[in-house]
């Protein structure tokens, strides 16, 4: 019998000091490594799948080197390649966690298995995560650069990689139960920096004029992105 999947998101914020460039949070990590490790202990019909957030690691050489412009000159060639290296350097400080926590995760890279068309994905080769998931492993993604058909590279966020793999499990048979984020608060916070109780398709519209700026490096879109990918 196949158990339920829950899919974590650790959030750049959460994990980073997103004012601060390569700065992750050791403590934070391993704090959230421990609970982790306690809930599947707890619960042995319980599968995760994990993303983290990019936070100060490539949103800083994403921004230096424009890349939400994709690959338009010679120089964000290299800049794909240091957006690519620095993502996938935070991944490793989470899995690394995770193993600390005597936990079978094992990185899950999006730029080698995902390629988009104009900001979409395209195409996913999907053999290593379902033997991942047959095995019992869990699944380490992330936010990402990958390439793109139609502007040379895109970038990914954590979110729409989560909602993507998400949906394209649950039609495969797989039993979703939930994508769980998190990040410095409870929830959403409104103007006066209280937590939203319940954000939906119906009053999307009216509220989504207070979310806040994001504070640091982003080029994913902050909060209003978050948000509009939760509800798709």
């Amino acid at each position: 019998m196949r158990k339920k999947i829950i899919l974590i998101k650790l959030g750049g914020s959460l994990i980073t000091d997103k004012q601060k460039s390569f700065t992750p949070k050791i403590s934070i990590i391993d704090d959230l490594s421990r609970q982790i490790k306690e809930a599947l202990d707890e619960d042995k019909n319980l599968q995760l799948i994990i993303g983290n957030g990019g936070g100060s690691f490539p949103h800083y050489p994403a921004l230096k080197y424009k890349m939400n412009e994709g690959i338009r000159e010679e120089k964000q060639k290299f800049g794909f390649c240091l957006v690519q290296d620095a993502a996938s350097r935070l991944n490793r400080i989470v899995v690394e966690s995770l193993l600390k926590n005597n936990l079978n995760a094992v990185s899950l890279n999006p730029s080698s298995i995902i390629t988009a068309k104009n900001e979409k994905i395209k195409n996913f080769f999907s053999y290593s995560l379902f033997s991942m998931l047959n095995l019992g492993l869990i699944p380490v993604t992330y936010g990402d650069i990958v390439l793109d058909e139609k502007k040379g590279s895109c970038i990914l966020s954590t979110e729409i990689i989560l909602n993507f793999l998400a949906l394209f499990l649950k039609r495969r048979g797989f039993e979703i139960d939930k994508i769980i984020h998190n990040g410095l608060t409870y929830g959403v916070l409104d103007e006066k920096g209280k937590t939203i109780e319940k954000i939906t398709l119906k009053n999307f519209s009216r509220i989504k004029k207070i979310f806040y700026q994001t504070f640091g490096f982003d080029v994913t879109g902050g909060m209003l992105h978050k948000v509009k990918e939760s509800l798709s």
